[in-house]
């Protein structure tokens, strides 16, 4: 298992917010998708994986309203 910091990113068109509201986690996990398909069920086959250069890996998706990004840093 590894530690990873969880940054979650919720983007709301309607709200009208400039910002994301941004929650902050660590968490031990064996695979940051579980975490995210625990969270989002049935959607999570809607979401895009992403791996950046440094190791950071993100899981993004948005249905037009709203868009959630999840970024998973080893720490």
């Amino acid at each position: 298992m590894k530690e990873y910091e969880v940054v979650v990113k919720l983007y709301n068109a309607c709200a009208g917010a400039g910002r994301p509201q941004t929650f902050f986690e660590e968490a031990a996990l064996e695979d940051p998708g579980d975490y995210v398909r625990a969270k989002h069920g049935g959607d999570f086959s809607k979401f895009t994986r992403e791996v950046l250069p440094d190791g950071q890996i993100c899981y993004h998706y948005g249905n037009g309203t709203l868009t959630y990004r999840y970024e998973f840093t080893e720490v």
